[in-house]
C-alpha cells in the first residue's frame, strides 16, 4: 500500500506568540530510522463511512469510500467523511491561510487523496492544479527495494481516493501528472501560490525538487514538512539532517527545521519565514510528531 506523510499548508507572516507551540521540549533518545508519520497497511480505527443524507446515490458513494484506503480525511456530499490517517480539518487555523483566494492560479505539490487542493478551490481560486506520481515505481526507492519489488508493486496505482472525491465535489481542480523533479514552467505554467507538505523527506534530492518548485512560483509558496528538533538543540544555528537512506517508509532524511530553511533559500526562494510549529498524529493517537511551515517568497 502507499505510504505518504500529511500534506498540510498555510500563509502567515508572524510566528506564533505562545511559544509553548514551537516545541521547546526535546527528546534526548535516538529516534527509530523510520520514526515519521506512515501510511500502514490497515485502516485506523474510525468508523466506516456512513451517509446522513440522501437516498440510494448516497449509500453508493458511501459504498465507493469504504472501498478504498484514505491517507486524507475529506467531507463529501451527503455528510460523508472519508476515513483518512490523518484529520486536517483542525489543523488549518494554525497555517493562517487566507479565507479567500479569489484570483489567483495555486499548485498543490503532491496531492495525494487532495485536501489541501479542494481546500484551495472552496476558498475559490481561479484555477488549481494538484500534481501528483501514478504509480508507485516513479517515487524515490532505493535501488535495492526496487529490484525486490515485484511488478504488480511497482504498478501499484495512486490517485483512486483523489478522483473518487474530485467526482463527488463536482470539482473543477486539475489533475497533473508529473514527477516534481519534472517541475517546469512548460510543464505547468507559473502560479501565484505553490503548496508542498510533507514530501522532501522522502526526496532523495529535495533541494532538486525545490529548486522545480521555485521554477513555477512566481508569488508565495508554502512549504511544510516533519521535522526533528533534536537536530537544532545546541547548534548554534547549523543546518543539520540525517541521512535515512529511503528505508522503512521510503524516507530518505530526519530534516532538523534549520536544514529545512536552507534548502528552502539555496533553491532561491526569499524571505524564508518559518511561521508556525506544532505536533500532530495519527488519527486515534496522542500527538507526537514535529511539523513546522515555512512561507516564502520569490
Amino acid at each position: 500500500m502507499p505510504r505518504k506523510t500529511l500534506s498540510v499548508l498555510g500563509l502567515r507572516t508572524t510566528v506564533f506568540a505562545d511559544r509553548s507551540e514551537v516545541g521547546l521540549e526535546f527528546s534526548a533518545r535516538r529516534p527509530r530510522r523510520d520514526a515519521a508519520p506512515v501510511f500502514e497497511d490497515a485502516q485506523p480505527p474510525v468508523a466506516p463511512p456512513v451517509a446522513t443524507s440522501g437516498g440510494p446515490e448516497a449509500a453508493a458513494l458511501a459504498e465507493r469510500v469504504g472501498a478504498l484506503t484514505w491517507y486524507h480525511t475529506l467531507e463529501l456530499p451527503h455528510g460523508i467523511v472519508t476515513p483518512g490517517y490523518y484529520d486536517h480539518r483542525e489543523l488549518l487555523p494554525r497555517y493562517r491561510l487566507p479565507p479567500r483566494l479569489d484570483g489567483l492560479r495555486v499548485l498543490d505539490v503532491a496531492t495525494f487523496d487532495g485536501f489541501w487542493a479542494f481546500e484551495f478551490e472552496r476558498r475559490g481560486a481561479a484555477e488549481v492544479v494538484a500534481l501528483d506520481v501514478r504509480e508507485k515505481r516513479e517515487i524515490d526507492l532505493p535501488p535495492r527495494t526496487r529490484a525486490a519489488m515485484t511488478e504488480a508493486d511497482l504498478s501499484f496505482a495512486f490517485g483512486r481516493g483523489f478522483a473518487l472525491a474530485r467526482e463527488a465535489l463536482d470539482s473543477k481542480v486539475q489533475p497533473l501528472h508529473c514527477n516534481v523533479y519534472d517541475l517546469s514552467p512548460e510543464r505547468a505554467g507559473m502560479f501565484d501560490l505553490v503548496h508542498v507538505g510533507d514530501l522532501l523527506l522522502h526526496l532523495r534530492d529535495p533541494v532538486r525538487a525545490l529548486t522545480a518548485i521555485r521554477s513555477v512560483c512566481r508569488g508565495r509558496a508554502i512549504i511544510s514538512d516533519v521535522i526533528f528538533p533534536d537536530l537544532d538543540r545546541g547548534t548554534g544555528g547549523v543546518p543539520l539532517m540525517q541521512y535515512q537512506g529511503g528505508r522503512g517508509q521510503n524516507i530518505w532524511w530526519r530534516l532538523g527545521a534549520e536544514a529545512l530553511r536552507a534548502m528552502v533559500e539555496d533553491a532561491g526562494f526569499e524571505n524564508v519565514e518559518e511561521v508556525s510549529r506544532f505536533k500532530y498524529g495519527q488519527r486515534g493517537l496522542p500527538p507526537s510528531i514535529w511539523h513546522a511551515v515555512f512561507a516564502a517568497g520569490v
